[in-house]
């Protein structure tokens, strides 16, 4: 049987939801027993801190009733966030707790990391006699985080097929992967009336505290961009990055390279990263300068629309009348200016 204490820092394994199957507790003893009234508390607080620090936060986790109240304050969360029904907070929270999740992990052993790795179903492979660990290329780029230079298949070693990691880069994966899943669940679900009733003062503290921050965001002016006139493809990439989903390298670097060439300097750029759920700044701010020449020899120029479509980055479904007579997504930004000028 897995050890209590070890199933409290890590609910979101199979171990942990047979503890709450076995000890028969059901969810309507969650949501209004008062034996689990910490648990809720717990719950609500886990959310808070995802929102705030991206990080669900530590607790006490020294006594039994601890280590089960963290445990069960999981599942809590995680009905409760499904009712906030904002998809930029549930992206915030599933990142709150991945994070938590990574910085427990690196300090476990390796044979624990590859025994969480097969339960997400990642192929990854641990020579104990050299202590090497490598994973399947097509796992590594499911869930590797490539959009940072240390991370992408060129700096990597790869042999059979087989990328050799770090524990610390198993751990970063497993973080990914765990991120990935918390997501697709979370969308899955649909709000229990029961949970909006019992927690509904929360959900609508939460929800306005997200209805402000996207209010700030909207407000604060970013150089002489406006992003009504962006083209359908700089909307979508702007918008995934926003919501903190996994957008691809190519999607980053049309956007920042149009944004460039629209002469917004990087600090501006940042502003619009910033406000995505898993921003950091110093891995943004190097990947900015080096897309507009700022540490490297050379600005990039923006994808024209055949590139994007190629990429797969270009959102044929929502293509307008206007992108069908443009070639590039600057033409299309320069056209709707010229339209709004027309009918002053």
């Amino acid at each position: 049987m897995v050890e209590l204490s070890l199933i409290s820092k890590y609910p979101f394994l199979n171990a942990s939801k047979q503890y709450i199957i076995e000890n028969n507790i059901s969810i309507k003893e969650l949501l209004d027993d008062p034996l689990y009234e910490r648990a809720r508390i717990t719950g609500v607080e886990r959310l808070d801190n995802a929102f705030k620090n991206r990080d669900v936060g530590n607790r006490s986790l020294v006594t039994d009733s601890d280590q089960i109240m963290e445990l069960i304050s999981y599942p809590i969360a995680r009905m409760i966030a499904v009712c906030i029904d904002d998809i930029y907070f549930k992206r915030r929270y599933a990142l709150g707790e991945a994070v938590h999740a990574y910085k427990n992990l690196i300090n476990e052993s390796t044979q624990f990391l590859i025994n969480i790795a097969n339960e997400f179903d990642l192929n990854v492979k641990f020579d104990r006699d050299t202590n090497k660990i490598s994973i399947y290329f097509v796992d590594y780029l499911h869930h590797a985080p490539t959009r940072y230079k240390e991370w992408k298949m060129i700096n990597r070693e790869m042999k059979n097929g087989y990328i050799q990691i770090s524990h610390k880069d198993l751990a970063r994966i497993i973080q990914e992967a765990l991120r990935t899943r918390i997501n697709n669940e979370l969308d899955e679900r649909k709000c229990s009336k029961t949970v909006y009733d019992i927690f509904s003062s929360d959900i609508k503290r939460i929800q306005n505290s997200v209805m402000i921050h996207r209010k700030n965001i909207e407000a604060a002016p970013i150089g002489k961009l406006d992003t009504k006139k962006l083209p359908p493809c700089m909307k979508n990439i702007l918008a995934a990055i926003q919501a903190g989903e996994n957008v691809p390298h190519m999607g980053r670097f049309a956007l920042v390279s149009f944004l460039h060439s629209l002469r917004l300097n990087n600090n501006e750029i940042l502003k619009l990263f910033s406000t995505a759920p898993d921003f950091e700044e110093e891995r943004t701010r190097y990947q900015v300068e080096h897309i507009t020449g700022y540490s490297s020899s050379t600005a990039y120029t923006p994808p024209g629309c055949d590139k994007m479509r190629t990429y797969g980055i270009c959102p044929t479904e929502e293509t307008e009348e206007l992108c069908k007579k443009k070639r590039h997504p600057l033409s299309y930004y320069k056209a709707k200016w010229k339209q709004e000028n027309s009918k002053k």
